[in-house]
């Protein structure tokens, strides 16, 4: 169940690499005000972290994204996926899956 803090982010897809941008940059935005947390399926060295902050700072991106977050109070689960050559992707909130 959502709470105040992340309600509003909904599974959704992106319609434009432009989208798939914006939904990278809010979710940084969202880490850094504490409200989610990125969640690693791996140890990131240092140099990874500050590569992938640098990324989403100056908007230079890999190919493909996976991010993974959860939120940091009421624990829903969140996955950021696309591809940055075609510009499409989906912001999927609890394994949830956005009908075409």
């Amino acid at each position: 169940m959502s709470c105040e803090e992340c309600h509003d982010l909904k599974t959704h897809r992106f319609r434009s690499g432009t989208d798939l941008v914006n939904a990278i940059r809010l979710a940084a935005e969202e880490v850094d005000r504490g409200v989610l947390s990125p969640i690693t399926t791996r140890d990131r060295s240092i140099s990874e972290q500050e590569t992938i902050g640098s990324a989403l700072r100056s908007g230079a991106l890999p190919d493909a994204v996976l991010y993974l977050f959860k939120c940091t109070v009421c624990g829903d689960a969140f996955a950021l996926t696309g591809d940055t050559d075609q510009g499409n992707g989906e912001w999927i909130r609890n394994d949830e899956r956005n009908p075409l």
